[in-house]
């Protein structure tokens, strides 16, 4: 006679059966959830990307914060600094670096300003920050200097992570690499620009970003030449606003280059020695007030021990006399 399971057995197989379907339906759930909608990606990437107004404004922000960077550091290093070649150098470096900058803000393409940008940070920290150029001039005042150049540095690298992916961004970092170690080491860096460092990858990566490939919104071939000029003129106000405040830099570079010459550091050593010496001739007026002085005494004292002297001479002669016309007198009386 065949066996049949209890109730208990039932029972438990019932409630295995309930856990499986319980699991399956879970990881249903899971796996749909995991799946992302149709045009989600799309979407999230719209949502990342920067317009060309916001690059723009973004630009010139960084050429005024790039501005102020090395207005602060230069004063800290200029001010009280008797070295006039350090003085000049700092003065020379702040002038190039403001004025070129200022000079890519104002280009026609937003990219290429970023690019440029880009690029004259980053040479520059290879030049004056990554060598220790900066501490062998100016030596504990480079300090400002270095700590600026390197926010600069972070500022502009973290704007082009708005626009480029990070495997781009990894290729312009290898691009400017590549070209210093090849080229590098001039102080001019200030008016190197991308279009000389880039190899024609590079060039191409930039015209896929102009054309969307990367978090640029991509610019609407139709309105391309009204947007255009209207950043001209917003270009030309910009620039015309911020000239005046570098342009006193240029009047102390002509003043520092007229210092240095040889001809004015003779011309500054002749007229330090007549300082030196018109500053000591009160000292020298008293030397002499002093010796005629004590010459003066001398030949008083001088003058008053002669006539002590010929004083008493005299007194001996005149007693002498008298004593001697006496002696003649008493001897004629005597006789007669």
């Amino acid at each position: 006679m065949m066996a049949f399971p209890g109730p208990q057995v039932h029972s438990r197989a019932k409630s295995c059966a309930i856990a499986v379907l319980a699991v399956l339906l879970i990881a249903g759930c899971a796996s749909g959830s995991g799946k992302s909608k149709p045009g989600e990606a799309a979407r999230i990437l719209r949502d990342q990307r920067i317009t060309r107004a916001q690059l723009e404004e973004a630009s010139n922000a960084f050429a005024d914060r790039y501005f102020s960077l090395m207005l602060a550091a230069s004063e800290r290093i200029i001010r009280g600094n008797n070295d006039l070649q350090q003085c000049r150098i700092m003065n020379g470096l702040r002038l190039l670096g403001v004025s070129s900058m200022y000079d890519i803000a104002t280009s026609p393409d937003t990219v290429t300003q970023l690019v440029d940008q880009l690029v004259v940070v980053t040479l520059q920290n290879y030049f004056w920050v990554d060598t220790g150029r900066a501490q062998t001039i100016w030596g504990p005042r480079a300090q400002y200097l270095v700590e600026n150049l390197r926010r600069a540095r972070e500022d502009v690298w973290t704007i082009a992570a708005r626009v480029f992916t990070d495997e781009q961004l990894e290729e312009l970092d290898l691009s400017i690499a590549t070209w210093w170690s090849r080229r590098g080491g001039t102080e001019f860096v200030a008016y190197v620009r991308f279009s000389e460092v880039a190899s024609v990858k590079g060039e191409a990566l930039v015209e896929t970003i102009r054309d969307g490939g990367g978090l640029l919104e991509p610019l609407d071939r139709a309105t391309e030449q009204v947007q255009l000029a209207n950043l001209a003129l917003d270009r030309a106000f910009f620039w015309s606003k911020r000239l005046p405040l570098f342009m006193n830099w240029q009047a102390e570079a002509l003043w520092y280059d007229m210092l240095v010459m040889p001809d004015t550091q003779r011309l500054l050593a002749s007229v330090d020695v007549m300082s030196q010496s018109i500053a000591i001739v009160p000292e020298r007026m008293k030397m002499v007030n002093a010796t005629v002085a004590g010459a003066q005494d001398t030949a008083r004292d001088l003058v008053d021990r002669i006539f002590h002297r010929v004083l008493v001479v005299l007194i001996v002669v005149l007693v002498g006399t008298f004593v001697i016309m006496k002696w003649r007198v008493s001897r004629k009386e005597a006789a007669s």
